[in-house]
């Protein structure tokens, strides 16, 4: 099961939803979820690829998430607020979704804010920051910072995607002190529809520091990393 949610909504201000969800980090997390058929890519971008599929973002959560629309007027503002159990670092191999149990103490906060603005129809701008900590069997605990950020273009013909993280990752070493690495990267991919046909193209790069806890359990490798 991927997704299994208690709803509630009160009005447009405020819904709220317990269980299972897609974290609120950029845009196409949200906006496409499990079905290829609603994607113009066969596949998701390395950046939002599933756990299980070595994806290096905690993609899903447990626990509870709020959102709503936010006054703004011709802004239209709109709040995202979850608190859950996070991504599994303790073991290579187990499910990196925890359902149940949390391996430490420490709760996954994200809070993501997006706009779709009057002035610019098909325009969605948004981003989020999300605060985890790490604990990786045999080694120090990780602190966990993720700045995300996207704008997105859909109208017409035109599809235009740009998306960008921030991964920052802090340990406490022994006898060495605090080490800070860091995974940066994003994606561009534009498409135009001819027809029945929409043609696409897809710029994608991550970057992780040399060491990045993250980058050598999950990616498997650190330096450049680039695809089109």
């Amino acid at each position: 099961v991927e997704r299994f949610l208690l709803q509630y909504r009160q009005n447009k201000f405020f819904a709220a939803e317990a269980g299972r969800y897609h974290t609120a980090i950029g845009y196409y997390n949200t906006a496409y979820h499990h079905s290829r058929w609603l994607q113009t890519a066969m596949d998701r971008p390395l950046l939002f690829a599933f756990e299980d599929s070595g994806g290096p973002l905690p993609v899903h959560n447990v626990g509870l998430s709020v959102s709503g629309q936010v006054p703004s007027g011709s802004l239209r503002l709109r709040y995202v607020a979850e608190v859950g159990n996070g991504r599994s670092f303790r073991l290579a191999g187990a499910e990196p979704v925890q359902n149940v149990l949390d391996d430490n103490r420490g709760k996954s906060v994200n809070f993501a804010l997006s706009s779709n603005p009057d002035a610019v129809p098909g325009l969605r701008l948004g981003t989020s920051f999300l605060v985890d900590h790490l604990s990786p069997a045999g080694a120090p605990a990780v602190a966990q910072r993720i700045l995300a950020g996207y704008a997105v273009y859909v109208r017409g013909h035109v599809e235009f995607l740009n998306e960008a993280i921030w991964m920052r990752h802090s340990q406490q070493l022994p006898a060495l002190g605090s080490r800070i690495t860091a995974i940066p990267g994003g994606y561009s991919q534009f498409s135009w529809r001819f027809a029945d046909f929409r043609p696409w193209v897809r710029f994608e790069m991550l970057n992780p520091s040399p060491g990045d806890p993250v980058a050598t359990r999950i990616l498997m490798t650190t330096g450049l990393i680039r695809q089109v």
